[in-house]
């Protein structure tokens, strides 16, 4: 389980700072901590204190929670995770109006897909 966890905050930490245009360097000033252990955190191979899960929460604005996510509970592959992530954070990004677009279009596409089966 501790695996799991590494692995999935890493991936989550990882897709929120790219998204938001910052460096490991500048990610890594805002926690107070060096840029390989911000490498290191997003590579999965530690587990930060609770102190920089909080830092790191409030700099993209998401709960603890959220962080750590129920997903762990879930088996999913590496890069199901990282496609989720990109993916969630790019909606946080979108205004309303663009938002409603893209509900549409995967209401769409599910259904396109759905009948195929």
């Amino acid at each position: 389980m501790k695996e799991d966890v590494k692995k999935f905050l890493g991936i989550k930490v990882r897709s929120m700072r790219e998204n938001a245009g910052l460096t490991q360097e500048e990610l890594a000033a805002i926690c107070d901590v060096s840029w390989r252990t911000i490498s290191n955190l997003e590579r999965g191979l530690v587990v930060p204190d609770l102190l920089m899960v909080f830092k790191i929460a409030k700099r993209f604005q998401v709960s603890i929670d959220e962080m750590m996510g129920e997903r762990l509970s879930v088996q999913k592959s590496i890069r199901r995770l990282e496609d989720e992530n990109i993916i969630m954070e790019k909606i946080r990004n979108m205004d309303d109006r663009l938002l409603g677009y893209v509900i549409d279009q995967l209401d769409l596409l599910s259904k396109h897909f759905r009948a195929k089966k």
